[in-house]
C-alpha cells in the first residue's frame, strides 16, 4: 500500500547505482527508497567482512526482511538463531527484537523494509557517512559510539534492545 499522495515510479538501477554509506563496518547502497516504490518499501544492500554485525534492536513502524545474495549469514530474532547462506531469507515484524552477523569472510545482504522512507533511510544517512568508493571498510578501523548510535536510532523509530551477537 502506498502512503497518499505517493505514486510508486517505475526505475532501474544498474549494479553501480544507488547511494552508498560506509554504515557499522559495511559498505550500504540504496537500491530502492520509499520515493521511488511509493513508500511501499526500502531496499538496501549491505556488503561486508565477517564479524560486521548489528545492535540488538526493534522498530516500531517497519517490517524486515533479509535474503542472502552470497556469504553467510546469522538473522537472531528474539532467542532464535537461523543460519542462512545465498538464498536464505529471514522476516521479522515490527516489534520483534532482532539483529544480523556477518559469517563468511564476505557477504552480500539485502534488507527489505515496509513500509519505506519511515526512518530507516534517514536512519543509515545519520549513522553512516558517504562512501567516496564502492569499497567495505576495514573493520578494523570503524569505531561504534553505542550511547550515539541509541539516540539516532531512537530517533528514527528504532530501538536497541542489546549489544550486537558476539562472533561464532
Amino acid at each position: 500500500m502506498s502512503a497518499p499522495g505517493l505514486t510508486p515510479t517505475t526505475f532501474t538501477h544498474t549494479t553501480d547505482d544507488g547511494e552508498r554509506l560506509w554504515l557499522l563496518g559495511g559498505l550500504y547502497t540504496y537500491k530502492a527508497t520509499g520515493d521511488e516504490t511509493g513508500d511501499a518499501y526500502s531496499l538496501f544492500q549491505v556488503k561486508g567482512s565477517g564479524g560486521l554485525a548489528t545492535p540488538m534492536h526493534r522498530h516500531e513502524h517497519e517490517e524486515e526482511g533479509f535474503y542472502v545474495v552470497d556469504g553467510a549469514v546469522t538473522v537472531f530474532a528474539g532467542d532464535e538463531e537461523h543460519e542462512l547462506r545465498a538464498g536464505g531469507f529471514a522476516f521479522v515484524p515490527r516489534g520483534s527484537s532482532h539483529g544480523f552477523r556477518l559469517d563468511s569472510p564476505e557477504a552480500t545482504l539485502l534488507l527489505l523494509i515496509s513500509p519505506g522512507n519511515v526512518g530507516h533511510e534517514e536512519m543509515f544517512r545519520e549513522m553512516g557517512e558517504p562512501a567516496a568508493i564502492a569499497e567495505i571498510p576495514a573493520l578494523s578501523s570503524v569505531s561504534i559510539d553505542p550511547e550515539l548510535l541509541g539516540a539516532i536510532a531512537g530517533r528514527h523509530g528504532t530501538i536497541i534492545t542489546g549489544p550486537p551477537p558476539g562472533p561464532r
